[in-house]
């Protein structure tokens, strides 16, 4: 029991000191999901398992089996309108070049 507990907060350290090396916003995500796909639910049967069955232990089994499956669907979709809020960021800026291109002439 407490070394799933500690094995959870041990991914959870890592990956938050991952995410803090981490340049683009696409690979700090990567390196958070594993806290919602792995770490989250080391923690929570690490406390069911140390606490014993009441119903705090169903709800606390109850958010990880929610937050096993949500985690990595909300980090694809995280990271994907942050690739399309980049991309149209960069689709801006080279619209404004060719504009200016156009108007001012090449030199």
């Amino acid at each position: 029991m407490t070394v799933l507990i500690a094995a959870g907060v041990l991914v959870c350290l890592l990956s938050a000191a991952g995410a803090l090396r981490a340049r683009t916003v696409l690979d700090r995500l990567h390196l958070l999901t594993p806290v919602t796909s792995v770490g989250t639910p080391l923690i929570a049967i690490g406390l069911a398992v140390h606490a014993g069955w009441h119903l705090a232990t169903a709800l606390l089994l109850l958010c990880a089996a929610v937050m096993l499956p949500a985690g990595p669907v909300l980090a694809s979709a995280t990271g994907h309108a942050a690739r399309e809020a980049t991309d149209h960021a960069a689709r801006e800026t080279t619209q404004q070049r060719t504009t200016t291109y156009v108007r001012d002439g090449p030199g």
